[in-house]
């Protein structure tokens, strides 16, 4: 539907049963392109026309139309209400109203509220908010206010410091008639009000602000979940990770700093060996690419690593990956600086010259990824520097692309010219596909790992995340974990932290013990470390409590079979790999019981984030059952457990699911044995399902690969089993009951 006046134009479009896209902007008026919205995933150095309608499932709403408005009736049960006279819609849930724009002007149509775009909206007594990328406090955003753009935040208070690393105008309200999200598809810096302003003149209200000259922006309705999935559907599917980077990833300043680099890695292989220690990556920090004390991206200083490729050689045949860190500018002194300056392939100035800013301790510009040439000379970098050199991962670091200066410029999209300030996720995002694109054209067979630090949504085609440069602070481990999952509840599943925290002083061993308690339970499992004191915190930072670190790491490795699996499902099905429990549960309790995260669906892991304390509760949700060292729980009761540091890190297992560990002695070079337990009720029937393959091939894309599904009949006698693979690659699983239930388990044959 489309509606003008003399200077404006709206749109609306119906995107899919339960979502809407609307459009404001001013007569003849450019849009940018969208990097975000990509249904399919294609790749497109151009990005995607931003109201195109491809790849939608478009519907067709019921139309009733006079009284000076039209109303739209959704298959998903919402109705629109849209009143002509300033173009203001409301939305229905059944007869209660969900939300609404905010009368009686709620747009910029003609400069009302000054330059810029704006979006008001109303805002319910005790609503929720939830998502906006890394935002730092509490789960729940509401009553707070926060900018929408990156920044190379080194040592951010995680509790307040705004913004951060990732540029996601996505949000999830609920309030007392239901849920919904919104997502603001902009590359533009914004504002986001969510509860801070009043206004004698209007009822409560939130809004969105940004420089883009027009608005564009999707709702999306139904559950919570529902609407988190339907925002990841159409901003494009996450590539599944190789399974080596869920085990433990090292990594450290302290030893790429160093003189004798390739001296201490060696060591650093050899304690792991000596401490039995497991180990999948190691993201080498960008001390490697050194010329005295700067750093120089895709240059190996070989007083450091004298012979790099025999280095990573070492390291692949111990079955550890090296992830470099690149970052995207280049010091005004770097040995390629000219080169790159003469092809015009660096962000410019008006006047066609480099544009200048300071970066890592220097002065140095920014490359220019929008710029075809550019893009192609970033992926023949990262190949003869490091894929020839044996590496098949990237660490994209520092990439917020920290550009304010309205005259930069960059070469833009389809010949067409544009402020550099405009698109800086956009450079983010294309700098993260040139090195994915990098990857999988030299090893097409071999799934490409990458991280990235900062972006928009669209970093999750291509490439995991953390939550960046924290402190080795207490309060920083309770607020990361609330970033985590607010990073998860905006679309980045595969995410973590630098466990034991990057900036301050060496964490003590009560932090240290903490954070890998909680970090066993997240996608990334990484410790990194800049600590002030020049150390690198390693397992074996405090010898005498490597046991217990030893045993944390056992846990890890053995969660890994259901970790990957649960991986399969997020990148299939959109379920996030970690989750608070209000996510999938509706009891009030849970909202302030947020100490706690759900792994899978099936996992829940309660944790202690304060020093000093030893116990740790946790709300367990009305009408569910969940298993713990021999005992089942009822939902509708808070449960206190006792987790000392050094001692066991116990978590629920939901009654219902079969779980699948790795049962095999943890080392250094251990075995994988696959043991699946069940975890049944006292009655009743469930399906359960598991997915494994080689690790790293896209063999699983043909189905070459391991898909069980369990089904389980209980009784209060005996439980019985039946299974089919679906997968072409054979398996036969090894079936045991959960301790503590004394029926029979039974083996029967699978019926269709």
């Amino acid at each position: 539907m489309e509606y003008s006046s003399d200077t404006a134009n709206a749109r609306i479009d119906f995107v899919s049963e339960s979502c809407v896209r609307v459009a404001i902007y001013k007569n003849k008026q450019q849009l940018l392109p969208t990097f975000c919205i990509n249904p399919k995933g294609y790749f497109s150095e151009n990005g995607r026309a931003r109201l195109s309608t491809a790849d939608f499932e478009l519907c067709s709403p019921k139309i009733n139309t006079g009284g000076g408005k039209h109303c739209f009736e959704l298959p998903c049960g919402v109705k629109i209400e849209l009143y002509t006279e300033n173009f203001l819609l409301k939305y229905y849930k059944g007869e209660n109203l969900l939300f609404s724009d905010r009368k009686p002007l709620a747009y910029n149509f003609e400069n009302e509220f000054g330059s810029g775009s704006f979006h008001y909206v109303s805002r319910a007594a005790g609503e929720r908010i939830f998502g906006l990328g890394d935002k730092s406090g509490a789960i729940d955003k509401s009553g707070r206010a926060f900018r929408i753009e990156t920044t190379d935040c080194m040592g951010y208070n995680a509790a307040q410091s705004d913004p951060l690393y990732k540029h996601i105008p996505f949000y999830i309200c609920e309030n007392s008639v239901g849920a919904y999200g919104i997502f603001y598809d902009t590359s533009d810096a914004a504002y986001v009000d969510l509860g801070c302003e009043i206004n004698n003149y209007y009822e409560p209200y939130k809004y969105f602000k940004t420089e883009d000259n027009c608005l564009v922006y999707y709702v999306f309705f139904g559950t919570k979940l529902s609407v988190l999935q339907q925002f990841c559907a159409i901003c494009g599917r996450q590539p599944l990770p190789p399974e080596w980077s869920f085990d433990y990833c090292a990594s450290t300043m302290a030893y790429t700093d160093a003189p004798e680099s390739q001296k201490k890695m060696h060591d650093f292989s050899e304690l792991l060996k000596e401490h039995d220690l497991s180990c999948g990556g190691f993201y080498l920090s960008s001390g490697y690419t050194s010329i005295g004390s700067r750093r120089y991206v895709f240059n190996w200083n070989t007083d450091k690593f004298p012979n790099p490729k025999a280095f990573i050689s070492d390291f692949a045949a111990m079955g550890i990956e090296i992830i470099p860190n690149i970052k995207p500018a280049f010091l005004v002194d770097h040995p390629l600086y000219s080169y790159i300056s003469k092809n015009g392939w660096f962000i410019k100035n008006a006047d066609g010259s480099p544009f200048i800013t300071e970066f890592w301790d220097g002065l140095g510009s920014y490359l220019d990824f929008t710029n075809g040439a550019a893009f192609d000379f970033w992926k023949s970098m990262v190949t003869k520097k490091l894929l020839d050199y044996g590496i098949t991962a990237t660490w994209n670091d520092n990439n917020e692309f920290d550009i304010k200066d309205s005259g930069a410029v960059a070469a833009g999209f389809n010949s067409k010219q544009v402020s550099a300030q405009r698109i800086r996720p956009v450079f983010t995002y294309l700098m993260v596909a040139a090195s994915y694109r990098a990857q999988i054209e030299k090893r097409p067979e071999i799934r490409p790992f990458l991280s990235s630090r900062s972006g928009s949504i669209a970093i999750r085609r291509f490439a995991q995340t953390w939550s960046g440069d924290n402190r080795t602070e207490f309060s920083d481990l309770r607020c990361c974990h609330n970033i985590g999952l607010t990073m998860s509840l905006s679309g980045l599943y595969f995410y973590g932290h630098d466990l034991g925290g990057f900036s301050g002083p060496k964490p003590s061993r009560e932090l240290l013990l903490r954070w890998l308690q909680h970090g066993i339970f997240e996608p990334r499992f990484t410790i990194h470390s800049w600590n002030s004191d020049g150390s690198a915190t390693m397992p074996w930072t405090y010898r005498d409590i490597l046991p217990a670190v030893r045993k944390l790491f056992a846990k890890r490795k053995q969660l890994v079979p259901y970790i990957y699996s649960c991986a399969y499902n997020a990148v299939q099905n959109e379920i996030p790999m970690n989750a608070p429990l209000f996510l999938y549960y509706d009891d009030e309790e849970l909202y302030s019981s947020t100490d706690s995260m759900l792994l899978g669906t099936d996992i829940l892991a309660a944790f202690v984030f304060d020093s000093g304390v030893n116990k740790a509760s946790v709300f367990l949700p009305r009408g569910t059952q969940w298993h713990l060292n021999g005992r089942v729980y009822q939902g509708g009761q808070t449960i206190e457990l006792n987790i000392a540091p050094a001692g066991d890190m116990p978590y629920f297992v939901r009654a219902g699911c079969v779980l699948p560990t790795d049962e095999s002695p943890y080392g250094f070079k251990s075995q994988k044995k696959i043991v699946f337990t069940v975890y049944p009720p006292a009655a009743g029937e469930f399906e359960s399902e598991f997915f494994c393959d080689d690790g790293k091939s896209f063999r699983y894309l043909e189905n070459i690969c391991v898909k069980l599904k369990f089904k389980v009949l209980c009784t209060g006698a005996k439980v019985s089993v039946s299974f089919k693979n679906y997968g072409q690659m054979p398996f036969e699983p090894e079936l045991r009951l959960c301790p503590g239930d004394g029926r029979q388990l039974e083996i029967t044959p699978w019926a269709n």
